[in-house]
């Protein structure tokens, strides 16, 4: 008995760790990087949600309402922050990790095995700390191949409850599920007739399916029509579910300014995450194996890598879907080689290799994740805001905040890339959104302009100004910055040159 409750608090005790890892690992210093132009538009979703009361759903945007409505939820508890943005994927990161210590699946070596290659992937990190739909979707993607592996080895209502919470999460958080699906599809068609027959029987199902069930599912619709309509002032964004894959079939292979070369993601995993390129060749092995749960997996992420490797359009962030079913391939096959009897040799290779690859995958999360965020060195890193940006920002809100009365001055965001100011500038009544060769307002603070508009706005200004070339976005063109000289003097330490009107002249 006392071996018993030993046993048992040595287990919470691990659990406890773990929980702390993934907790440190994902919140630690979580608003290193500057903010992410997507990250702006989505909390601008919710600035507008507030206003109208609902999230109006538009098919063109390609991604579902659910992320909204938990963001919202989220900036309730805490408050609108770059930190609020990302404490919600963080949140689901860790639940990725998590997910992986309860008792789904008979193999716990395998889930064990999990919780490490999640903990530590580098996909996982970087795009667990950034504030996009990516890391919450993967969570339901887990949810859902959970239940389909349960589904093989017990065919109980659980298998049943994964399958539709997964599936609810993803229809309701990005388009991209109908590629999830389709690539379980052909991984179930791997498993033959006699598996078909076997595990996808009517009477199976039945026996299955309980009143837990029933109920699950009939919350599950209330819920995805709720989310859909705007809680049914919006009915017409139930049929824009239906509406937006044509869009984002058009988008998919449309020219985009997105577009990448087929082996653009094995290029990427070369040097951002190089254990699931183990796990992609033991995939085509594990196509010819016995195991079944190892088939299906493995035709399941070698047919997403196919497809979204087939699809021009590519955002890195992607790459998070792509990753986890080649860990779940490798997992499989350490525990498949470490039960092996009559090769022992196969063990010390297996290990040999795993070992000789996880410093390669450590040092990927050090260098992407805190050390430098956004250096373009890195292959998650895709056209970020700048820390000359970041810079910017803070000044003119720690003004702002020093002096209100400056917050009703006028401000300009008049360039083509205008995000994520729209969201930084949230609280301000005047902000203007012209393009400054357009139409330049008079006597604003702040200018923000493109460069070919310089000879124009210069020759417009009342007051002297200085101006700041700079990046905003990495990848894209300077563009220049104009603060005025009687607030701003003395405040920005880096270089700038003074235009406008000599100051006795702007008197």
């Amino acid at each position: 008995m006392k071996s018993s409750q030993v046993t048992k608090i040595s287990q919470y005790g691990l659990w406890l760790v773990i929980l702390l890892l993934a907790l440190v690992s994902r919140f630690y210093d979580i608003t290193n990087k500057p903010l992410h132009f997507d990250e702006g538009i989505n909390g601008w979703f919710v600035l507008q949600m507030a206003k109208m009361g609902f999230y109006k759903y538009d098919p063109v945007n390609y991604h579902g309402p659910m992320y909204f409505y938990m963001l919202q939820f989220f900036e309730f508890l805490w408050g609108r922050s770059i930190a609020t943005l990302r404490a919600l994927p963080a949140t689901f990161s860790v639940l990725a990790v998590m997910i992986f210590t309860f008792s789904f699946l008979r193999s716990r070596a395998m889930q064990w095995i999990m919780v490490g290659f999640v903990m530590i992937s580098p996909a996982f990190l970087f795009f667990g700390r950034s504030g996009i739909h990516e890391m919450p979707f993967v969570f339901f993607q887990l949810l859902f191949a959970l239940g389909i592996l349960r589904w093989g080895e017990e065919q109980d209502n659980k298998s049943l409850d994964l399958l539709l919470v997964g599936l609810f999460g993803m229809m309701t958080l990005k388009e991209t599920w109908v590629l999830t699906v389709a690539s379980f599809v052909v991984g179930i068609l791997f498993l033959g007739p006699k598996e078909w027959r076997e595990q996808l029987s009517f009477k199976k199902l039945k026996a299955a399916w309980s009143q837990g069930t029933t109920a699950l599912l009939v919350f599950l619709l209330i819920f995805f029509i709720a989310f859909f309509t705007g809680f049914l002032r919006n009915p017409s964004g139930l049929f824009d579910f239906v509406k937006a894959f044509l869009p984002w079939m058009k988008t998919g292979v449309g020219e985009t300014g997105h577009n990448k070369e087929f082996m653009y993601w094995l290029k990427t995993l070369f040097v951002a995450e190089p254990l699931v390129l183990i796990g992609v060749v033991m995939a085509f092995a594990g196509l010819m194996m016995k195991e079944s749960a190892l088939r299906l997996m493995s035709a399941y992420s070698l047919t997403l890598l196919l497809l979204y490797s087939l699809i021009p359009y590519k955002t890195v962030w992607c790459i998070l879907s792509i990753v986890w079913g080649f860990y779940f391939v490798l997992a499989m096959w350490l525990v498949k080689i470490f039960t092996m009897n009559h090769r022992p040799a196969l063990r010390w290779v297996a290990v040999a290799v795993v070992i000789a690859v996880l410093p390669l995958q450590v040092r990927s999360d050090y260098l992407g994740v805190y050390r430098n965020p956004i250096s373009m060195e890195h292959p998650y890193v895709y056209v970020n805001s700048t820390y000359e940006q970041k810079h910017i920002q803070e000044l003119i809100l720690e003004t702002l905040k020093a002096q209100p009365k400056l917050q009703d001055e006028l401000i300009q965001v008049g360039m083509k890339e205008q995000w994520p100011w729209p969201w930084v500038l949230r609280f301000l009544p005047g902000v203007r959104y012209d393009l400054c060769g357009k139409n330049l307002v008079a006597n604003a603070l702040v200018y923000f302009c493109d460069m070919k508009d310089a000879t124009d706005v210069e020759s417009q200004l009342d007051h002297p100004y200085m101006r700041i070339t700079m990046p905003m976005r990495q990848s894209k063109e300077f563009s220049l910055v104009y603060l005025r000289k009687n607030i701003f003097d003395g405040k920005y330490d880096g270089q700038y040159d003074l235009v406008g009107p000599d100051e006795g002249d702007s008197e």
